[in-house]
């Protein structure tokens, strides 16, 4: 069997991609997995770590009018790349996750006929899912109420997959690769693959306050690529017990020691916070296309899983109230923990991978009884 991923623009994009990769690989070894993204140099490290192949796609966003000549130049070259490596290829399907990176492998799969199945991750499906689910043999989605703007298609709700490592570590026993007391309260912060510089800014602002408000608060602080030499010389100056780091591999055994995270709310965080049950207090991205972020965290705290803060309102007096009041009332946070845990979609992988069979045993099916149909 012969599967391509396409996706790209953003790393959320892959990383249930690279779920879903795993799942089959595990199923059916022997599988032929290729990822086609973006010419982004981070997408196809990202990929090669997990030794699966990289193909790159020439694919931009029209993101103005001006840039609008360069977008169909780029486009253009992209479908006739995407069709030239899909006809060597030949594979059995190809699996939208979605990003400007998707859109023209998927147009290219259509002329050729190749099934597809689409995998959509956010509350408010993205543009390039929403115009080529009408090609789409299936539609994959995380949450009920994305399924309804979906207006055309096979659309089904089995949650978003997450890297097996979050689920392994929760399960596992009393691992603390951070060196910090596990009976102390936990803050954990971070802000997605490139970091936040707004959360970070206010996070060490409130340092001080939150130390005499939380006794024996400890943190976890992920800063991204900037910001990391200044987070390091504030808990160092105010002393607070703390893991400091640009990015951590092993987001589980973070999560796993945290009573409490604070985030951005991209749809792979959003399925990691479901899965562990971690309460949260989210940070949407207010730059995200259609403002998708905000709604991923709004469906975690309607329910009253978590805590939503604009970027506008991310204020140090706001923030340390919020973060203390959680942390010093554990009956909250149990309840928080169970009503995230009550919104996980376990065996997600599993559920797409059967999906997928089952498109291809459809496809197959229908092929089969069109061969014997014979003109008059």
């Amino acid at each position: 069997m012969k599967i391509i991923f396409a996706g790209g623009g953003t790393g959320g994009h892959l990383m249930a991609g690279l779920s879903i990769a795993q799942e089959i690989s595990s199923r059916f070894p022997g599988t032929r997995i290729v990822f086609f993204g973006t010419s982004r140099k981070k997408e196809s490290k990202y990929i090669e770590k997990s030794s699966y192949e990289f193909k790159p796609i020439m694919a931009c966003k029209p993101t103005s009018f001006i840039r609008l000549p360069l977008f169909i130049f780029a486009s253009l070259i992209g479908i006739i790349h995407s069709l030239i490596n899909l006809y060597i290829i030949k594979p059995d399907i190809i699996v939208g996750l979605g990003g400007y990176g998707s859109a023209l492998p998927v147009v290219a799969a259509y002329i050729l006929g190749i099934p597809i199945v689409l995998i959509e991750q956010n509350a408010i499906p993205g543009r390039a899912n929403l115009k080529m689910s009408r090609w789409a043999d299936a539609v994959l989605c995380h949450w009920e109420s994305s399924k309804e703007r979906f207006k055309k298609g096979n659309v089904a709700v089995t949650g978003v997959p997450i890297r097996s490592g979050i689920i392994e570590n929760e399960a596992s026993g009393d691992d603390n690769p951070f060196g910090l007391d596990l009976q102390k309260k936990t803050l954990l912060i971070m802000g997605g693959s490139q970091g936040a510089q707004a959360i970070n800014k206010v996070m060490l602002q409130s340092i001080p306050k939150l130390q005499t408000l939380v006794p024996g608060l400890q943190i976890i602080h992920l800063t991204g690529k900037h910001g990391y030499e200044e987070a390091k010389e504030v808990y160092s100056s105010t002393g607070i017990s703390s893991f400091v780091s640009e990015f951590y591999n092993d987001i589980g055994a973070a999560y796993k020691l945290s009573d409490l995270v604070i985030s951005r709310s991209g749809a792979n965080t959003i399925a990691e916070i479901t899965a562990v049950g971690v309460p949260a207090i989210l940070i949407p991205y207010p730059y995200a296309t259609d403002n998708h972020q905000y709604w991923n965290a709004y469906e975690l705290s309607s329910a009253g899983g978590a805590l939503v803060i604009e970027q506008e309102e991310l204020e140090p007096e706001r923030v340390t109230k919020l973060v203390s009041d959680l942390l010093m009332n554990d009956e909250r946070l149990d309840n928080m923990k169970k009503i995230n845990r009550s919104l996980n979609k376990p065996l997600a992988a599993a559920r797409v991978v059967d999906k997928i069979c089952q498109t291809l045993k459809e496809k197959k099916a229908k092929k089969n009884v069109l061969s014997f149909v014979r003109p008059v």
